[in-house]
């Protein structure tokens, strides 16, 4: 059980608080019965002591009378008497001392009870001291005057009645307080155990739910799987025969957040969040684990019913969104795994529907099923994403290079840049088996930057060689969203001594549709320097005319799609017409991509083609072979037309 489930189920603070404050209320009593019958006791005693006080002034007054002469045991004796008799009505003794005699008057007290209380009395040291003798309690008073020396004990009744009376009034009024003490305990002990149990739910509500979206989070899905899948206990609910899992992740979340700053990405994830949550309903339930990444636990679902809710989500995801006045279009890969079929714990099944949703955005597939009998490909694709940044520092990904030919003289007029990966393990590897894992990786303008550097360095050596040769790079959009992308290359070719006009930047048309305003914006920061730009896989997007006017670039590329059929379909020959027609009226040149044989050559060059790049020229190649072909005396390739 997890550690927040113990938070919302502790119960033991109410009783525990109870407990408390019932001990608080017996304190208390206890205090106030304790303070009352001493602070009782001590009045009692000075009460008597007061009254013995007069008693001893009394007969200090009436010996003070008698003349020395008249002073004898029988006028001592017959004072002491009346005053004993008239003002004491308890047991007590009065002597009365001088240095040559000594006289002594009791009341109901023995010879030996008075001269064990007179010895008492020598061995205390206040007035205020009670003797305590055969179980009862006496007080006395000394008092000297002249030659007299006065000592009067008496026992004392007042305070045995008093506390008697007091203890029962106390006892009374100790039951009241504690009555009324356990009432405002157990008044505040609810007040402070609901507070407490509200701060729990809340804390638990926090630790387990996002706070940009409001949905759980990964500590709740941890806890509802172990409650799902797990045996059945007291704190569990009943585990689910099967289910789904489903890891969906955001294609375009970073090119958002890049863009149009983290507002605008918490604005998408929200709207994602509506629109997901939309979809599903209870016991399904919908959790944001971080970043663009939600997790759905779909209890009782086949995968078939998850493959129809992964097509719904995708369709979502792919509608547009607005933000900030423009619409952008998140699109979303989903990973799906089954339970029990595929895996059988949390962790299994977390696993197996990530490694599927990274074979879905590798594929582009929108979404994909856990595959046993794919397993490998899969460990693959997660081991090549995890080697990537020893391959951009130990500079395993290299460039290879296929030329461009002027169609009318067979002249290499330039060079495309073509990224390998010499893999240690898998050899070399072309672009398709890597390039979206760098683009999803969160590496692509390292990555971006790492290949300008390698052409530039590449262009300088063949510059220092006579061979002026414009070098063609490839870079994402995601790389122009490096705000530092134009400083770069501006630095780059400072540093390499190439004049800008080497370096052309090739960019795919549907993706340049993206977000047409910044890519603008940052075209024209390279354009600046001199830099050519070029529009990749030309005619391939769904806004041509819409972003070839706006971002005006240097060079089309027609795609090879159109290329392929060239010699027999009508329709492909109408658009590469239109294509040539349309880079003449914007002042662009045009290369054709993809020519394979001398036919569909020709007709390109009939049709107003002047270069294009293909096998049937080259096949990419090493730099030295690129340097050998470039070294040739005589023209590369032969014209036939």
């Amino acid at each position: 059980m997890q550690q927040i489930a113990k938070i919302k189920q502790d119960k033991s603070v109410r009783p525990r608080l109870i407990w408390a404050c019932l001990c608080v209320a017996l304190l208390v009593s206890a205090i106030y019965v304790t303070v009352s019958y001493r602070l009782t006791a001590d009045i009692t005693v000075r009460s008597e002591l007061k009254a013995m006080g007069h008693i001893t002034s009394l007969v200090s007054n009436e010996l003070s009378q008698l003349k020395s002469q008249a002073i004898d045991a029988e006028n001592v004796d017959l004072i002491l008497s009346e005053i004993l008799l008239s003002a004491v009505n308890s047991p007590a003794f009065i002597t009365v001392s001088t240095p040559e005699q000594q006289w002594h008057k009791n009341l109901l007290i023995s010879s030996n009870q008075r001269s064990t209380l007179l010895q008492l009395v020598a061995e205390a040291e206040d007035n205020a001291e009670p003797i305590e003798l055969d179980d009862n309690t006496f007080l006395w008073q000394q008092r000297r005057i002249g030659q007299y020396q006065i000592t009067f004990v008496q026992q004392t009744q007042a305070l045995d009645l008093t506390l008697e009376f007091v203890a029962k009034r106390l006892l009374i009024t100790s039951i009241i307080v504690f009555w009324i003490a356990v009432w405002l305990a157990l008044t505040l002990a609810s007040v402070i155990a609901r507070r407490a149990q509200q701060v729990n739910e809340s804390l638990a509500y926090i630790a387990t739910h996002d706070s940009l979206t409001g949905l759980p989070n990964r500590l709740h899905l941890i806890e509802l799987l172990e409650n799902s899948l797990g045996p059945v206990t007291d704190d569990t609910d009943t585990p689910v025969d099967e289910g789904c899992l489903l890891i969906v992740d955001l294609d375009r979340f970073k090119e958002v957040n890049d863009s149009f700053g983290y507002a605008a990405g918490d604005t998408l994830l929200r709207e994602v969040a509506r629109r997901v949550s939309g979809l599903i309903s209870a016991p399904a339930e919908l959790i944001r684990t971080g970043g663009d990444e939600f997790i759905i636990w779909a209890p009782d679902y086949t995968i078939e019913r998850a493959k129809t809710l992964s097509l719904e989500i995708v369709n979502s995801c792919n509608s547009p969104i607005l933000i900030n006045g423009l619409t952008v279009n998140s699109g979303a890969s989903i990973g799906i795994s089954h339970y029990p079929s595929q895996a059988e714990d949390t962790a299994g099944l977390i696993v197996c529907a990530d490694t599927a949703m990274h074979k879905a955005k590798a594929m582009r597939s929108g979404w994909q099923v856990y595959d046993n009998k794919k397993i490998a490909d899969y460990k693959d694709i997660l081991q090549l994403r995890a080697e990537l940044s020893d391959a951009l520092a130990r500079q395993q990904i290299i460039l290879y290079y296929q030329p461009k030919v002027d169609l009318a003289t067979g002249e290499i007029t330039g060079a495309e840049a073509l990224c390998r990966w010499q893999h240690p393990r898998l050899g070399l590897l072309g672009p398709g088996e890597f390039i979206d894992l760098i683009e999803h990786s969160g590496k692509v303008q390292e990555f971006g930057r790492y290949i300008i550097a390698t052409a530039a360095a590449q262009a300088e050596q063949w510059h220092s060689e006579g061979l002026l040769v414009p070098i063609a790079i490839n870079l994402s959009p995601y790389n122009l969203l490096d705000p530092g992308l134009a400083d770069f290359i501006g630095e780059t070719l400072q540093r390499h001594e190439i004049p800008p006009q080497f370096i052309e930047i090739e960019l795919t048309e549907n993706e340049t549709c993206i977000n047409i305003d910044y890519i603008q914006s940052a075209l024209a920061q390279i354009r600046k320097l001199g830099v050519s730009l070029a529009i990749d896989d030309f005619g391939t997007g769904m806004s041509s005319l819409a972003y070839l006017s706006a971002l005006r670039v240097n060079v089309l590329k027609i795609d090879r799609t159109f290329i392929c059929d060239l010699t027999t379909n009508k329709g492909h020959r109408a658009i590469i017409a239109a294509a040539v027609t349309l880079s003449q009226s914007f002042g662009c040149d045009m290369v054709a991509e993809g020519v394979e044989t001398q036919e569909q050559a020709r007709m390109l060059y009939d049709m107003g083609c002047r270069a294009a790049q293909g096998f049937l020229f080259a096949r990419p190649m090493p730099a030295e072979a690129f340097h050998d072909l470039l070294t040739q005396q005589q023209p590369q390739f032969s014209n036939a037309f």
